[in-house]
């Protein structure tokens, strides 16, 4: 095993990967902290903590000091399905998401370094094992990737800061389907890969009290390598093959406008712009269990998604001298159209409401937040799958998230 890989699964087990689901916006995770998610994701124009490595690098250089950050995110997130197969629900619906960043400014502010460790992008689902879709669908499936990120930030000029940061992508996919062959007859594939890419991000002070910021995630494409167990299945399958598939993941273009209304109290509108219409279709090379693979409908599985657009504010209220309120509103659209949704990427237009709270003392601070999703009934009228078509999905989902800096 190379000492990449050893040291990209050591990062993983620190950080006990399991992917809320609440954030339904195709495969990207919430927001890492608490101050990002007090205000629904709306923090790149004035965050000015060590979490700037992920939202916009730029910002490494407003840090008051060098700090170091850790941070969890806890979700529970569940669907119910009614449809003409009949009507089941999601199991497990806990789930934890943590992160790392660190920020130090340099040479009087003028210059910046950051570190950060975070889940950018992972799914999971899982249904009830005994119920509808337990031969039309895979019971179990989680992709995760994980991103370790080196950053610099220059204060160009006085009102305009730059930054970049390299992305280094090591993700992980499993799947489980049940068949009904035999008791116990199940197929199952377990693989990993690697991907690089890079964001940058720059501020301007249009005035004393206005800024502006725009950010770009360049996309990328991961391909995963494992293999895929077939049990209790009749020839031509065989027990073990190789199994290789990509995923397309998409450029986010983000630009936020932020306005200090007070010494106290600042407000920041953001729009982004996501491109899923990289992730065209799906194809699983099985190899030697490719027949089974084919006979299931899963060797090429065409998504098309859609290209889609967020929209949010949020207000921040340091309303007494070690406190912070803040608080939030995001749109999100789904970018997966009714012909390719299905049980394994739940997906649909929702709206995140939040609030958060904040205390800093000295070196020391302490952010909380929490926040619901307010999700629209997916209506599947007509699917690539006849089985899915004519199915309808509810979700029930919370975030809450703890955040601890440490400045030196």
């Amino acid at each position: 095993m190379t000492y990449v890989r050893c040291s990209c699964l050591f990062i993983l087990c620190v950080m006990f990967i399991l992917q809320p689901a609440l954030w339904a916006d195709g495969f990207r995770n919430p927001p890492d902290t608490a101050a990002a998610l007090g205000k629904s994701g709306n923090h790149m124009v004035w965050v000015n903590d060590p979490s700037a490595v992920f939202n916009n690098p730029a910002n490494l250089v407003d840090l008051p000091a060098p700090q170091v950050q850790l941070s969890v995110l806890a979700g529970y997130s569940h669907a119910d399905y009614d449809g003409r197969l009949g009507k089941t629900d999601t199991e497990r619906p806990w789930s934890a998401l943590p992160s790392f960043a660190l920020g130090i400014p340099l040479a009087d502010h003028r210059f910046a370094v950051g570190l950060g460790a975070h889940l950018p992008f992972g799914r999971q689902t899982r249904w009830d094992s005994k119920g509808v879709f337990r031969y039309t669908a895979p019971v179990s499936t989680e992709m995760m990737v994980a991103d370790l990120s080196p950053t610099l930030a220059w204060r160009v000029t006085e009102t305009v800061a730059v930054g970049a940061g390299l992305d280094f992508y090591y993700g992980t996919l499993r799947f489980r389907q049940l068949l009904p062959f035999a008791a116990g007859s199940r197929i199952s594939a377990d693989a990993d890969g690697y991907a690089f890419g890079g964001h940058a991000g720059i501020t301007w002070d249009m005035t004393e009290r206005q800024r502006l910021a725009l950010t770009c995630h360049a996309p990328f494409d991961m391909t995963f390598k494992g293999e895929i167990d077939a049990t209790g299945v009749p020839a031509p399958a065989v027990s073990s093959s190789d199994v290789e598939t990509t995923f397309a993941f998409p450029t986010i273009v983000a630009l936020g406008y932020g306005i200090r209304v007070t010494e106290t109290l600042s407000i920041e509108a953001k729009v982004e712009w996501l491109q899923h219409s990289r992730f065209k279709s799906m194809e699983i090379d099985a190899g030697a269990n490719a027949p089974l693979v084919n006979m299931m409908g899963m060797s090429r599985m065409p998504q098309n998604w859609d290209d889609t657009w967020t929209f949010g504010l949020g207000p921040e209220w340091r309303f007494a001298r070690d406190w912070t309120f803040r608080a939030g509103y995001l749109y999100l659209q789904s970018p997966v159209p009714d012909g390719a949704f299905s049980p394994i990427a739940l997906d649909v237009d929702q709206s995140i409401a939040s609030i958060g709270l904040g205390y800093q003392r000295g070196r020391h601070a302490i952010d909380v937040a929490y926040a619901i999703g307010l999700f629209e009934t997916r209506r599947v009228r007509s699917n690539q799958n006849p089985l899915y078509s004519q199915s309808n999905y509810e979700f029930d989902g919370h975030l809450a998230a703890l955040t601890y800096t440490f400045s030196f």
